[in-house]
């Protein structure tokens, strides 16, 4: 669908959607574990508590658990309502919970608490995750603005991500690592807050019950859908995409250890990063978003594959790291952006009519999943085998590379109709 032949009804809610869309983005990208947390949370876990690479992994990978069974959140959220209403109820009760979560970790120290309050966190902000993405998608094919919903959402999270890495940066400098982490939970307490009232304002849906008749229509979708070769190729790409055990907590080490970059520089760079992040949520949102998606794939699996080779690069110190360090941020921020909205239109269009929220979260679960393992693996491998980040940046080039081998299966995955509109997609109000 067009902006043409949208109706006016329609356009003026799409117009708030993509506000919705980018304020929720905005506070998902200051309020979940890798956002203003993430550098405290890491600062601490280091310095405080003198953990290694492996054991700080480990201790985190807990938190991907609520980001791993995300169809969960799908399956109630589609087919349970609550007091009424699929969405609007469901992300008043999963952000009070985040926001809980964030409000008790202020004064703790003790590491198990920490990471109990941050699965609460997790919990809340994975299933908001889920409920907004269902109402992206349902809203994205009635109005043809799929991947421009897409842009705005990664475009205003990655806006956040400039600002929560400067800020991250800057407490670790000037706190210790404890108070550090206690500043940061209460200013992204707010964050969960926000999306509360926002999505309760604007977030338009009729009342409903449990439909057992459209509940075994559903699941007949289901079914087809996870017997489909497409889907399950969609599961792949997703999997080798985010298969990438060279970066996390090896790479905070690398960087500390034996580039030498202070907790500052680190915030900076992960700034830049965003920045080009920001930058490549526009430039798909203006020019990628309207090419076929095999040309989108294409371009995300070649410039993944030198992004990655790109780090090779940074292996040792010497007296341009920083510079090259924020190129490559830079650059290839933008680069993996693209890469990023790509991979996530390709889920999108691949979900069945009617379980939305369940499918795409599904297909977000193994790319939490597959990140999480990379994590796990490559830290392993880091502090007890390799003892260098060498051999786990041609590893994840090669899982990169290998996503070619799986695009003559995705040609049947329908196109997204964003290519046919003009409008931009920056986000801005017209």
């Amino acid at each position: 669908m067009t902006p043409s032949n949208r109706s006016p009804d329609l356009a003026r809610y799409a117009k708030r959607l993509v506000f919705l869309f980018g304020l929720v983005y905005f506070c998902q990208g200051l309020g979940q574990h890798v956002g203003l947390i993430s550098q405290p949370l890491q600062f601490f876990f280091k310095e405080a508590l003198g953990l290694n690479p492996a054991q700080v992994t480990e201790y985190l990978a807990v938190l991907t658990i609520p980001w791993t069974i995300k169809p969960l959140y799908g399956l109630l959220s589609d087919f349970i309502p609550l007091f009424g209403y699929r969405r609007k109820t469901w992300l008043l009760v999963t952000n009070a919970l985040a926001a809980a979560g964030f409000l008790w970790l202020f004064g703790l120290t003790d590491p198990s608490t920490v990471v109990i309050a941050l699965m609460l966190t997790a919990f809340g902000t994975a299933a908001s995750d889920v409920i907004i993405d269902a109402v992206m998608v349902e809203n994205g094919k009635k109005t043809g603005m799929t991947a421009k919903f897409q842009s705005v959402q990664w475009l205003w999270i990655n806006l956040a991500s400039v600002g929560t890495s400067l800020l991250g940066g800057y407490l670790c400098t000037l706190f210790a690592p404890g108070t550090a982490l206690h500043i940061a939970a209460i200013i992204a307490m707010f964050a969960p807050l926000s999306v509360m009232v926002a999505s309760w304002l604007i977030v338009r849906e009729e009342k409903s019950t449990v439909n057992v008749s459209e509940l075994k229509a559903t699941t007949a979708s289901l079914i087809s859908s996870f017997k489909s070769k497409t889907l399950w190729a969609v599961i792949a790409f997703l999997a080798f995409w985010n298969f990438s055990p060279s970066f996390g907590s090896p790479w905070y080490y690398h960087q500390v250890d034996t580039l030498g970059f202070t907790q500052s520089f680190i915030g900076i760079l992960a700034a830049v990063g965003s920045a080009g992040q920001v930058l490549g949520a526009v430039l798909y949102g203006r020019y990628f978003s309207k090419r076929s998606l095999k040309e989108q794939l294409v371009f995300s699996i070649v410039t993944g594959t030198i992004g990655t080779l790109a780090y090779l690069f940074l292996l040792t110190p010497s007296g341009y790291s920083q510079a090259i360090a924020i190129g490559i941020n830079l650059v290839f921020g933008a680069a993996a952006m693209i890469a990023t909205l790509a991979t996530l239109t390709l889920a999108a269009q691949a979900c069945p009519p009617k379980a939305e929220g369940f499918t795409f979260a599904a297909l977000m679960s193994v790319v939490n999943g597959f990140a999480q393992i990379s994590a796990i693996i490559g830290a392993r491998l880091y502090v007890n085998v390799f003892h260098s980040l060498l051999p786990l940046i041609l590893l994840s080039a090669a899982f990169t590379f290998a996503c070619f081998l799986l695009l003559p299966i995705l040609r049947s995955v329908p196109e997204n109709s964003d290519k046919d509109d003009d409008k931009p997609a920056d986000g801005s109000a017209e």
